[in-house]
Order: structure tokens, then sequence, then C-alpha cells
């Protein structure tokens, strides 16, 4: 009888453990473990660093949505030109007629065309940085959290398996 109870404590136990740490290692270790030249870092990490913004946002595509964008831009720019500088240095107003604001205007739009593919692009890396740092600070926590309790009824099927493998494994002990 005291075999039985081993035996089912025993896989119970190990079912549990195999099941926690299965959730487990997609969050651990946050800093890369090296050993004997391998080394090991939570996957949901390197899941992020290994995001590949430019095929999320394709350089390609960029042309085509700063087309989409430039009446906007033409709004703005105009209402830069002439409402908000005429505001800020009302001496430069004086001297800046309909036609000098729409040469400024078509210079500033070709420069914008010629930036805009770096500053998405920068964008870009700029904000998988910051998402990876918010995941390594903050949101792995909650994200491993809510996956632990999530899994919790797994891990409560895995200690009941685990028990009737012992009794199996018992069982087949005294057969034979």
């Amino acid at each position: 009888m005291l075999q039985l109870l081993v035996l089912m404590f025993l896989f119970a136990s190990l079912a549990w453990f195999i099941s926690w740490s299965m959730v487990g290692l997609l969050f651990y270790p946050k800093k890369p473990i090296h050993f004997l030249g391998n080394s090991w870092q939570a996957p949901i990490i390197g899941w992020v660093k290994n995001l590949q913004i430019n095929k999320i946002i394709p350089s390609d595509n960029l042309a085509n949505q700063l087309d989409q964008l430039m009446p906007v831009i033409d709004q703005k720019l105009d209402d830069f030109f002439r409402n908000r500088l005429s505001e800020k240095l009302p001496m430069i107003s004086m001297f800046i007629g309909d036609k000098t604001i729409e040469q400024l205007k078509s210079v500033f739009m070709e420069e914008l065309k010629n930036m805009f593919p770096e500053l998405i692009q920068s964008f870009a890396s700029n904000m998988q940085n910051d998402l990876l740092k918010k995941l390594e600070e903050k949101s792995i926590e909650r994200l491993y959290i809510h996956l632990m309790s999530a899994t919790a009824p797994f891990r409560k099927i895995a200690i009941v398996l685990g028990l009737t493998w012992g009794i199996v494994t018992y069982w087949i002990l005294n057969l034979f």
C-alpha cells in the first residue's frame, strides 16, 4: 500500500512539475544563461527580439502609404504657412505670398517623400525596442500570471493523470 501511495505521489508531482515548467520556460530566464557554448533565454523574449518590423511594414508599401497621406500633409503645411507662421513670425508673413507658399510646400513635400521611409523604419525600430523593454520590465510578469492562471485546470488534470498513471504502474508492478 505504501508503494501505491509513493508511486501516485511521485507521478502526480512529476506530471504537475512538467506541466508547470512547460509554461514557466516560456518566460524564464529573462537574461541569457550561457553554458558550454550554448545560451538559453526565455523564448518569448527571443520572439520579440527576432520580430522583423520590415516584414510587418514593407518598405515598398511606404511610398503608397505616403501618397495616401499627401492630401492631409498638404493641408497641414498650407495651414502652417498661411496661419501659424504669420502668428509666430509676423515679419516673415509680410514677405511671403501665395506663390512662395506653394514653392515652400512643394519643397517640404519632396523632402518628406525622401525622409518618410527612413522615418518609418526608425519609428518601427524604436517601437520594437520599446516593446522589448516593456516586455522585460512589466508585461512578462503579467503575462506569466495570466498564463499560469489560465493553465491551472491543465495542471490539475496533469496531477489527476499522474495519480492515475501511478495507480496503473502499481498494478503493472504487482501483476508481474
